[in-house]
């Protein structure tokens, strides 16, 4: 904070000093009027540049900026574009202080992501909470959709199995003993029995899957087997 140089108060303080030492011969009065006009502008100075410091601090605790947060739950594996985003993200205003580097502030910077986990309502998005649907289909050299029936399977899958999530699929001998057919597959979308995409918690009966063009036949293989099951990854 700056330094403020203390003068006198009273004028008639003021007015006994400069008159004893004009007496004395010490100084003379234009001087002392050029020294306490210096005083007052240093002074003037100080308050001015606390005043202005009062303010910033005032206004960067009220400073707003625009942001984006889930209008309702966000599923994991919901790969978000033009038609879909306004159901899922919202504008608002939050105190600036909180916000994240990080945040969302263009929705289209999320066209073609979906989230990493499930998302609730009303949470402040930010860009590391997505992860790219492009990427999952470069890690294959000739990604190929194919798809199955929780009909065909041989075992339940223990848990939900939705769009976004990874399994391994495995084919049992009959022994009990499975053999690893593919793994870490990623599951593109999930459909109810009307064949209608399954978007929140509901369970899924078919499923699309994305394999490596070298794993097609391994899969329908075991398909047609009868002793095929899947695993979900966690």
């Amino acid at each position: 904070m700056p330094r403020c140089l203390q003068i006198p108060t009273d004028l008639r303080e003021i007015t006994v000093i400069e008159r004893n030492d004009m007496k004395k011969g010490k100084i003379r009065p234009g001087k002392l009027r050029y020294g306490l006009f210096a005083a007052a502008l240093v002074m003037s100075a100080g308050i001015f540049a606390m005043m202005t410091y009062a303010q910033k601090q005032i206004l960067s605790e009220y400073e707003k900026k625009d942001i984006y947060v889930a209008l309702s739950d966000i599923p994991r594996g919901v790969v978000l574009d033009e038609s879909n985003i306004s159901q899922y993200l919202v504008l608002k205003s939050v105190d600036a202080g909180c916000v994240s580097q990080n945040a969302v502030i263009m929705p289209g910077s999320l066209y073609g992501f979906s989230p990493a986990y499930d998302i609730c309502e009303g949470t402040v998005l930010t860009d590391n909470m997505f992860v790219s649907f492009e990427e999952c289909l470069t890690e294959m050299d000739d990604p190929v959709l194919a798809g199955f029936r929780t009909d065909d399977l041989s075992k339940a899958v223990s848990g939900v199995l939705r769009a976004g999530d990874r399994i391994d699929i495995y084919s049992s001998d009959g022994n009990g003993e499975g053999m690893l057919l593919c793994e870490n597959v990623y599951v593109e979308r999930g459909y109810d029995s009307s064949g209608s995409e399954v978007k929140d918690m509901s369970a899924a009966v078919m499923f699309n899957i994305y394999l490596d063009s070298s794993q097609v036949e391994i899969f329908y293989d075991g398909l047609r087997s009868g002793n095929m099951y899947v695993v979900k990854r966690c």
